[in-house]
């Protein structure tokens, strides 16, 4: 899963930060201050890199190795570390005051009824980093009354342990800070680790202390149908949501003064839960003319616009041809282990098993481990006790036992196999209609080997929000303006990552020879597509086109060389027939 090659240098910032420069961050604009030149404000004057240290190990020798592991793909230009401090409550009220503002005066001149679009319900679907990034955006602008689904249940509190994740991408670019930096893993200049459950945990906890008077949230509520249709005079298109919630389930809402009727239906006859089926369900309907869909790649608003003929909405769906499930286990190191071994790094072990282990740091101190092997493996289907389980570690990773509890060694055993997701891209347009658009998973849904998933989806969020500016909070034309800047990108995105979900021919060989004819002719040769996606200075697409000439020239150059080396073997043989014949004449 980690890389092996090191990069030298920092990473040019992203040129679209400049078009978000009038929100401020920690109350300050979007800047490189402090650069002492202007070749060093092009560069990102944080380093976003973070080291791992991998642990090859063989049924012969293991040995330890040091290895650089590549970052996910930085989104804007950052201030100095030293900057980031906790964001006040007054910086965020200062700019939902500015939009309300500036709509208020647009209103007032009558170019635009953008009070009213203010004002208007918006709802999020997907309770997961992306929506709950939509719901911030959408209330640090100045939405008053959005209402925010999710179909499970609430998170634990952001002091809970679990699972893990990358979370810079949150951190700076939706001024989350008050919450992320005592619950992250920090490496001074290389970025930090925080699990993707407890990510959500913290912006949920962001939303409600700053926006609960805007933001209504609802958690155990299902979207079971979405269809569109034109309501009032004016023929505004309105997509109408059917929501399903469990009685008992968690919810919270703000006092936005919004009612909803429901019924009262049973399990059996209309709720797709699981539980018993005279558990009663509640049932109502939600219309609004702007959602976001963000909940996943399961998206159920997804596949209502991919069932319906009124747009050209698709996905593709790449079948997985590099299976791997995984379970997870705690490390606990000793204290006269941990202070020998770095506790804000990860750690990856590499066997010729073809089982192995990634361990990422949390703050509290206990690593999470991350198992990953081929599903229907017969060893890890044989494990059924806890000593089963210590016999797989002293096999194969003799140095983490020491790190593995007595208490998690039967509950690794009892644990079922869990699956990575699979490839899968939506397009050629992102949105439905006029009113409704999805970001996220919902959208690309890629495997997390190199951190593009999570902080992807923060891009699709900053790119709708640079819609919304364009098009004054219109939500008709910024969802149609969200598909022409994101479309391509989302694509490309799982291209290229699907392109890395293989073995030498499709991963490693291409790497090797990307990187030898950038180190021979780089103002020819790109670097290599690793490499390549850490440039914040190209997009997606622009990454996927630069390598398609690369491998154009590529193959020219092979064929190229093969001509010349067929010609100089024809050569030396007619050399050779010559001196045999001479030889003969003799």
């Amino acid at each position: 899963m980690h890389c092996n090659w090191r990069i030298s240098q920092g990473v040019p910032a992203r040129q679209a930060a400049a078009a978000l420069q009038p929100l401020p961050l920690h109350g300050r604009p979007l800047s490189s201050s402090g650069s002492s030149s202007s070749s060093s404000s092009s560069r990102r004057t944080a380093a976003t890199w973070r080291r791992s240290r991998a642990i090859s190990s063989s049924s012969s020798s293991r040995s330890v190795k040091t290895a650089s592991h590549l970052c996910p793909r930085p989104v804007l230009q950052l201030p100095p570390r030293t900057a980031c401090t906790p964001a006040s409550p007054a910086a965020a009220a200062t700019t939902a005051a500015r939009h309300i503002a500036a709509a208020a005066a647009a209103a007032a001149a009558g170019t635009a009824d953008a009070a009213a679009r203010l004002a208007a319900p918006v709802v999020v679907i997907g309770g997961g980093p992306a929506g709950l990034a939509s719901a911030l955006m959408l209330a640090r602008r100045g939405y008053s009354n959005v209402k925010f689904f999710e179909r499970l249940s609430e998170p634990p509190a952001p002091g809970d342990l679990s699972v893990w994740g990358n979370f810079e991408q949150a951190r700076e670019r939706l001024y989350m800070i008050g919450h992320l930096p005592p619950l992250s893993s920090m490496l001074p200049f290389r970025g930090g680790l925080l699990g993707q459950v407890r990510l959500a945990s913290c912006l949920l906890q962001e939303l409600r202390e700053r926006y609960l008077d805007a933001v209504s949230v609802t958690f155990g509520a299902r979207c079971v149908q979405a269809d569109w249709r034109q309501s009032g005079s004016g023929g505004q298109e309105v997509c109408r949501l059917t929501f399903q919630q469990q009685s008992g389930s968690s919810s919270s809402s703000s006092s936005t003064g919004s009612t909803t009727s429901t019924i009262s239906v049973t399990a059996s006859s209309s709720s797709s839960s699981s539980s018993s089926s005279s558990e009663a369900v509640t049932e109502w309907v939600e219309e609004s003319s702007f959602v976001i869909g963000a909940d996943g790649a399961g998206s159920s608003l997804r596949a209502a616009m991919e069932t319906s003929s009124s747009t050209p909405f698709s996905v593709k769906r790449f079948p997985d041809k590099n299976t791997i499930v995984y379970r997870t286990i705690p490390l606990f190191w000793p204290k006269e282990l941990a202070t020998s071994r770095p506790g804000d790094v990860n750690y990856s072990a590499r066997t010729k098993s073809g089982i192995n282990l990634d361990c990422l740091p949390t703050k509290e101190g206990p690593f999470i481990g991350v198992m990953l092997y081929k599903p229907g493996d017969k060893r890890i289907a044989a494990l059924k006790t806890d000593e089963d389980v210590r016999a797989l570690f002293q096999e194969h990773f003799p140095a983490f036992l020491p790190a593995v509890r007595e208490v998690d060694l039967q509950r690794f055993a009892d644990k079922p196999d869990c699956s990575l997701p699979t490839f899968s891209y939506a397009g050629p347009v992102l949105h439905y209609g006029h009113s409704t658009v999805l970001v996220g998973d919902a959208i690309h849904t890629v495997k997390p080997y190199f951190g593009q998933g999570v902080n992807s989806a923060f891009e699709d969020v900053a790119v709708l929000e640079k819609a919304l500016d364009e098009t004054d909070d219109d939500a008709g034309a910024a969802v149609r303006r969200y598909s022409q800047l994101r479309a391509k990108d989302a694509e490309a995105l799982v291209v290229l990552s699907h392109s890395l979900d293989g073995g030498f021919t499709t991963f490693v060989g291409p790497l090797i020879l990307d990187s030898m004819l950038h180190k021979l002719a780089p103002k020819i040769f790109s670097p290599n597509i690793i490499a390549s996606l850490q440039n914040e200075a190209w997009s997606f697409a622009q990454i996927r086109a630069r390598k398609r000439w690369d491998r154009a020239l590529q193959v020219g150059l092979l064929a190229a060389v093969g001509v010349v080396l067929l010609r100089m073997a024809a050569a030396l043989l007619g050399l050779a027939s010559k001196l045999l014949g001479r030889v003969g004449a003799v």
